[in-house]
């Protein structure tokens, strides 16, 4: 998805930089020119009524799909217009491109992050199918979702029939891994805030994961082009068209992406109900403003000593643990600011190890 993007320079040690991820075969992938994207999305979401008006969902059990009033199959259904499940959010393009490269002079490698410029408030229609028993996934946490996607000729485009692990932004041991994890756009990532995770789940000895029935969020969205492929057209849907996702959210993995000890959930400014958070409440926070994103960096405060070694500790049998990033045990130097934020809090070095006052 080629767009224009304000850069946020970041240098985050072993992190894994990749652009929208495609799903599908690259050769189904076609790019055209760039269009404005105002033009292109008061054309989509024209369209995207229309076809609101104009078609009508089928549920057959587990089974969904779509089909025109003109079908010969029509016989009278309501039009998805019509359903009184359908509901509409207003959302920003929340999209950031990891780019790197490699300094010369210390051979480290290096990453600008850049925020998308695309100030269009977006209307997306979606339709809750089931709202699920489970969780409310974070917008960092790693998910494990069944997807399926139509243009709006209701032609099945992709699908994910046994379920898949989508994840942005990635973390170090992904990046450590080699395997570079699938990504989701950014508007089907945004909805899943409207739906939870299964319930009992559990993966099996050959890596089936199983979940009690009926208990995962399922949800249905219309998505612009601006929120997902643009220019570049894949599978059956085109470039600078709208399209349908239907989406099984099935279980999401809290991360710690930067290996510090600190949940990535907690590397806000704010902390806030999950449901409530946006990926910006992460990219924004940044104690040390070195350009680092806390929920990246391995030093949050900038003080030269790593925020895993400002946590941690000794038990009584010597064995190195680490507090909770809210632990009374970290607010040292006679500060209320957790030492892991502060900057000015030092401890002593002592044998080899840190002795905190």
């Amino acid at each position: 998805m080629k767009r224009l993007f304000a850069v946020l320079s970041l240098c985050a040690i072993g992190l894994l930089a990749t652009n929208c991820k495609k799903d599908d075969n690259p050769s189904d992938y076609i790019e055209v020119p760039l269009r404005d994207t105002k033009e292109v999305y008061t054309e989509d979401i024209e369209s995207i009524e229309k076809y609101l008006k104009n078609n009508y969902i089928i549920e057959n059990g587990e089974s969904i799909s779509f089909d025109s009033i003109t079908s010969p199959k029509y016989s009278g259904q309501s039009v998805l217009a019509d359903d009184p499940r359908l509901q509409s959010v207003i959302m920003g393009n929340d999209d950031y491109l990891a780019m790197p490269y490699t300094n010369i002079y210390n051979n480290r490698t290096y990453y600008n992050y850049y925020k998308s410029a695309d100030t269009i408030k977006y209307k997306i229609y979606y339709l809750i199918v089931n709202e699920g028993q489970g969780n409310i996934a974070s917008p960092i946490d790693s998910l494990y979702i069944k997807r399926r996607n139509y243009n709006i000729k209701n032609e099945l485009s992709s699908s994910t029939f046994n379920g898949d692990f989508y994840s942005f932004p990635p973390t170090i041991a992904e990046y450590n891994s080699g395997k570079s994890p699938k990504r989701m756009y950014t508007g089907e990532r945004q909805v899943l805030k409207f739906i939870k995770t299964a319930t009992n789940i559990t993966t099996t000895i050959d890596g089936t994961i199983t979940y009690d029935e009926n208990s995962a969020g399922r949800i249905i969205a219309f998505i612009p082009s601006g929120l997902g492929q643009f220019n570049e057209a894949y599978g059956k849907i085109a470039a600078y068209t709208p399209w349908i996702t239907d989406i099984t959210l099935i279980n999401n993995l809290e991360r710690d992406h930067d290996l510090d000890g600190i949940p990535s959930k907690f590397e806000v400014k704010e902390i806030k109900p999950v449901e409530e958070l946006t990926i910006h409440d992460y990219f924004s926070y940044d104690t040390d403003d070195n350009a680092i994103p806390n929920f990246l960096d391995i030093d949050d405060d900038g003080d030269g000593i790593s925020t895993k070694d400002e946590i941690s500790y000794k038990d009584e049998n010597g064995k190195i643990k680490y507090y909770s990033y809210d632990a009374p045990e970290l607010k040292s130097c006679g500060s209320d600011i957790p030492r892991y934020l502060n900057n000015t809090c030092f401890p002593d070095r002592v044998n080899g190890e840190w002795i905190w006052n």
